[in-house]
């Protein structure tokens, strides 16, 4: 990912998708190098995927609200908001929407969009009068993009049919209670939703709730993953080499490995980061508080503390925090 990129929540394409729900293509693999696209989907109770495998591509869906039931395998599991899924390619899966959805999707390698773009419509274009997603439109599409569909959506209490193949790694489905929880800069919280083990060392998925107007990163840069920042609610700032963006719900940031990076928030946020390849946990570990361990009073994460995490996960702390109306000094973008 060798290019900065923002977008905001108007930005996004629209694709008209299952059940008459709406996908954003938050981030397709023109902005990632392919190494990854990103989805978010408003989907109905009842909106539900044939049974299916990818064939070239892991799978992950992060349910930000509502109810789902996802099967994976042999297994059933029930997601409610802040549940998790990550489904490796070869691994036979399904998902059936149980009440009204706000649902974050990934694909890694990139290439996803594709089948996205051709089951789906284009929201922009007019809507042909009784138009919707068939089961040989969605075959066709499937086909034409490395997916396998071994049957039709399941009911609530059905099961996969069986699959014969071997997938390289297994699945990992969490609900939100599940999740580690690290304390972080400002009394944040940053949820692990998934780890480099958890994934293969492909990516690494947080959550980060609680984060206060004036909670402020130093500039650094990331010697080994590329980063992207979801604003789901809240609003920040966010420094990316020689660019400045502002943050608001629906915003995306793409941070490339290597360019001198900072934010600040400036409304309560939540956000969303993604880091491919996976491990930087390895640096949110070492200077955050386990929120399961009794709190020390007047805990917070000091900046030596900081320092040293980051020169061991293959950080770089560049820099103090900028003030809002600052830039990133150019002596330090030319590295």
């Amino acid at each position: 990912m060798a290019t900065p990129y923002a977008a905001t929540a108007a930005d996004h394409e629209m694709l008209e998708w299952l059940g008459g729900g709406m996908m954003q293509v938050l981030l397709d693999g023109t902005r990632t190098d392919g190494r990854l696209a990103m989805f978010r989907s408003a989907a109905p109770a009842g909106a539900a995927s044939p049974a299916h495998l990818h064939t070239r591509e892991d799978e992950i869906f992060v349910l930000l609200r509502g109810s789902a039931i996802i099967w994976v395998g042999a297994e059933r599991f029930e997601l409610d908001a802040g549940g998790v899924a990550f489904l490796p390619r070869g691994v036979p899966h399904a998902y059936r929407i149980t009440a009204e959805a706000d649902l974050l999707a990934l694909s890694t390698p990139a290439g996803l969009e594709g089948f996205f773009r051709g089951a789906g419509r284009d929201a922009r274009t007019p809507r042909p009068k009784g138009w919707e997603i068939t089961p040989q439109t969605m075959g066709e599409a499937a086909a034409g993009n490395g997916q396998v569909v071994l049957g039709p959506p399941l009911c609530p209490d059905d099961l996969l049919p069986a699959y014969s193949g071997t997938p390289d790694l297994a699945p990992h489905v969490a609900r939100a209670d599940q999740h580690e929880i690290l304390e972080w800069l400002g009394g944040s919280r940053i949820h692990v939703l998934l780890d480099e083990e958890h994934t293969g060392g492909r990516l690494s998925l947080f959550r980060s709730t609680d984060a206060p107007a004036g909670s402020a990163s130093p500039v650094y840069v990331q010697h080994h993953e590329d980063e992207i920042v979801v604003m789901l609610s809240g609003s920040g700032t966010y420094w990316v080499g020689d660019h400045r963006y502002e943050l608001s719900p629906g915003g995306v940031v793409v941070i490339p490995r290597g360019v001198p990076t900072a934010h600040r928030i400036t409304a309560d946020a939540e956000t969303l980061t993604v880091t491919t390849p996976g491990g930087a946990e390895a640096f949110y570990r070492a200077a955050g508080r386990d929120v399961r361990l009794p709190r020390p009073d007047g805990w917070e994460v000091p900046f030596d503390a900081l320092t040293r995490a980051s020169e061991a996960a293959g950080q770089t702390i560049l820099a103090a925090p900028l003030a809002a109306h600052e830039m990133i000094p150019e002596e330090l973008l030319v590295r």
